[in-house]
């Protein structure tokens, strides 16, 4: 006959391995169900920009508008700048009227390089329209002429008083600036319809030690030039300002010759030389004055004048 403590001894083992049993059955069950349907642990997310900006305390913030045209959230206690890229670049505000100021001129380049001994060249007057002190629609009408013996030539080069015309359009850099000062950068086209002589060509004749001479005259020509120009604008009194003008220019097209290119074109000048100038006496009309006296009542209370 067993004891009863015995048998008590017995159940107490059973149950352990019953318990056991249980315990990895119940283990290998849940690690079942974890191959079967596999959950992503949570990853910790960066916080978007505009959730970000959503969280930012507002409190002691200003917004600012940086060189890029962009909306900058500046807190104003850590001096913390979170850029507010929900809205795209905001471009500067052309401040000045539409319609703004017509200007006029009168090139003065080429009697001033004559004063210094130039032989060719006369002048243009030219005019242009101010939209928003930013975009100058250009056009000008000039005369050449040409009666040149370069240095160490046996010809002299001539062209009679010929028109030209030249159209384009700048772009003021300062268009939101003061606009009695301006910083341009432009493009135009060229185009001109002149004759051209070459007169009293010598040719020396080695055999018979005699001089040769011979013209060409009245040749027809048309060309067509492209120009890039850089200027400045500068108030001198009132309506009154000067201009100083970087041009480089190329030819586009010109009428082909049989005996040769000519070697000046009216408003181009020279053949051969890539950049040239313009100096320019220029009068102001303002279009309006109402407007334009607003915008410059305002920038001055700005400035703190």
């Amino acid at each position: 006959m067993y004891s009863f403590k015995h048998i008590f001894s017995c159940f107490a083992s059973a149950l352990r391995v019953a318990v056991a049993v249980v315990l990895a059955l119940a283990a290998t069950e849940v690690s079942a169900q974890r191959r079967v349907t596999p959950v992503t642990p949570d990853v910790p997310k960066t916080i978007p920009d505009s959730e970000r900006q959503k969280r930012l305390d507002r409190t002691h913030v200003v917004e600012q508008i940086d060189a890029q045209g962009r909306k900058i959230l500046v807190d104003t206690v850590t001096g913390t700048e979170v850029v507010d890229s929900l809205l795209l670049p905001v471009p500067p505000k052309m401040e000045y009227p539409l319609l703004h100021e017509v200007v006029g001129g009168v090139n003065l380049w080429n009697p001033i390089m004559r004063a210094f001994g130039q032989h060719y060249g006369l002048g243009d007057v030219w005019a242009e329209v101010s939209l928003h002190n930013r975009y100058f629609p250009f056009l000008a009408i000039g005369v050449d002429n040409c009666n040149d013996t370069p240095d160490g030539s046996n010809f002299t080069f001539r062209v009679p008083v010929s028109p030209y015309v030249k159209i384009g359009a700048s772009y003021n850099f300062f268009y939101n600036s003061n606009p009695d000062y301006k910083l341009q950068m432009g493009l135009r086209y060229g185009f001109t319809n002149f004759k051209w002589n070459v007169d009293n060509v010598t040719v020396d004749d080695s055999y018979w030690g005699e001089e040769g001479k011979f013209s060409i005259a009245d040749r027809k020509s048309t060309a067509g030039y492209l120009e890039v120009t850089f200027g400045i604008k500068v108030k001198v009194l009132k309506s009154w300002s000067l201009g100083w003008t970087i041009i480089y220019h190329s030819i586009l097209h010109e009428t082909k010759s049989d005996v040769g290119k000519p070697m000046f074109i009216p408003g181009y000048g020279k053949r051969g030389s890539a950049v040239t100038g313009g100096f320019s006496l220029m009068y102001t009309i303002p279009l309006n004055k109402n407007k334009t006296a607003e915008v410059n009542k305002i920038k001055e209370g700005d400035s703190g004048y």
